[in-house]
């Protein structure tokens, strides 16, 4: 990866993780207080992502 890659990357990271915490997260909450959505799934999902978020090479955990 090149030097100035990283940083796009990283600020996409923090922008995707932004959107998801504040905008669809509250979402699939409601879905899940409407018992349209199983919170096992959200949980799932959570753990995904937490991965993607976390992980600078975007290789998810146990992936390499």
């Amino acid at each position: 990866m090149t030097k100035t890659a990283l940083p796009i990357e990283l600020d996409a990271r923090a922008e995707l993780r932004a959107w998801y915490l504040g905008r669809l997260r509250p979402k699939l909450e409601n879905a899940v207080a409407a018992g349209m959505v199983e919170p096992a799934a959200v949980e799932a999902l959570d753990d995904q992502l937490d991965g993607l978020f976390h992980d600078p090479d975007g290789v998810p955990a146990g992936a390499a």
